[in-house]
Formats: C-alpha cells, structure tokens, sequence
C-alpha cells in the first residue's frame, strides 16, 4: 500500500512548513477539479437517470436505459481515476451479468447496489461536497490576497475591500497576517480533501464484506491455546501441529 499525497494530520508540524510541501497544492487541484467535473458529472448523471425514467416506460426506449447505465457507471469511473490526483485510484467491483438480454442487462446494471451507490455519489452528495470544497478553497485564497495586497491595494476603492487600507504600513500588517495564516489555511484545505477522499471510498469503493476478517481468521494458521492456563501457546507452528496430530492418530489406532 503505498503511502497517501495528501493525509491528515499533516507529516509536517509546523503549519508554515506544509506549505513547502506538495501536499496542499494536490489537495488544492483535487478540490477544484470537483468544482469542475463534479458539476459536468452531475448534470451529466441527472440527465441519464431521469432520461432512462422517461424512456423506460417503452420498448423501444429500453437500450437507452442500458445507456444510461453506462453513462452513470463512467461518470463514477471519472470521480474513482480523480483520487489519483491525492491518492491511489479507488478500487471498484461491478457486478457480472447474469444471463442475456435486455432484461438481464437492466437488473444487473440498475438493482445492484454498485450503480445506485454511483448515483448517491453523483447526486446526492454533490451539493454537500461541492459546498465543502468551496468553503475550503475560500478559506485557502483568503490568506493569499492579504499577502498580495501590498502590490495592488492603491489600486481599489477601499469601500470596494470593505476595509480601509490606505497606507503600505496596513498593506503590511494585512501581509504579516496572511503569512500567518497561510499554514493553517492549508491545513483546512488538506483535511477538507482527506474528508472529500474518504467519502468517496466509503461511497464508491466495493462493498466490504462483513464476514472477511472471520474468513480471513480461518484460512491463516493461527497460534494454539494452552488447554490448561488459556494462555496462547509459543513455538508451535501449524506443521508441528499436523505432526502431533499424527502421532497422536498413530497412537490411538495402536
């Protein structure tokens, strides 16, 4: 598993340090590509699904609701290859058809739960992650036209800023401040996409099976119990165990 770009907490301590980094402007470009692309997949995703709605209701339009499918299935496709910007590419498991036909390629690509996670993904989440990504990347260039300010402020109607900045000394007192803060507006920024990142893996990531740490358990040879203390027994190894079982066996039939 290779290490993640972006990760919170931050490898750095120093909030002024993160910014040497590369990891809050691959944050940065993960947030504003969604800005993005999460829009045009969003517009995209509604038009297929209340497309194949209205279509759907006759024979002719059925192919199109297989279509639709493929678009929705692209689209998610799209956002899973977009994590590559902070992290590795979420991984996915889409259903086999069972059978042939329309009909087979309608329930196999409509009533498991993969596509229609896609479109929770795709549409429902879009408003709270699209408000997410704003907010952050807000907070991010806040700081960064304080730092600016210096070289334009004469420039503005200072009614326009909302502030009174007339004089180089303000400009950089606005300066100092943005430095300031900078750092821990990347922080923001970084746990902002961390937050992002995992929702889609959660989301459109494969189902986890509730039973593979058990199944897990079962095919790995684990340590045996002392049958008198309860206390896991050392030095034993699942060939010595076969072999006492041998003997044992051995013993027995004598």
């Amino acid at each position: 598993m290779t290490t993640p770009l972006v990760r919170w907490p931050p490898a750095a301590r120093s909030p002024l340090r993160v910014l040497a980094t590369v990891a809050p402007w691959r944050a940065c470009g993960y947030l504003v590509s969604y800005l993005v692309l999460g829009s045009a997949m969003f517009a995209v995703t509604a038009a297929a699904v209340l497309g194949s709605v209205v279509v759907g209701q006759l024979t002719l339009g059925l192919p199109l609701v297989v279509g639709a499918a493929w678009t929705v299935r692209g689209c998610a496709q799209l956002e899973r290859g977009r994590a590559l910007l902070v992290d590795r590419p979420i991984p996915h498991r889409y259903p086999e058809v069972a059978g042939s036909g329309l009909a087979a390629q309608i329930r196999a690509r409509w009533t498991s739960p993969v596509p229609l996670r896609d479109c929770a993904y795709l549409l429902l989440l879009f408003p709270p992650l699209l408000a997410l990504d704003a907010a952050a990347l807000a907070a991010w260039l806040a700081p960064f036209v304080g730092i600016s300010l210096p070289l334009w402020y004469w420039t503005v109607d200072p009614k326009v800023l909302g502030i009174r900045v007339d004089s180089p000394l303000t400009a950089l007192l606005f300066l100092a401040a943005g430095v300031a803060l900078s750092g821990f507006a990347a922080r923001l920024l970084m746990l902002a996409a961390a937050l992002h990142l995992a929702v889609a893996r959660s989301v459109l990531g494969p189902p986890r099976d509730p039973l593979a740490e058990v199944r897990r358990m079962l095919r790995e040879p684990g340590p045996l119990t002392d049958w008198a203390t309860g206390a896991p027994a050392r030095g034993r190894s699942s060939e010595w165990d076969f072999a006492l079982g041998f003997e044992l066996d051995e013993g027995e039939n004598a």
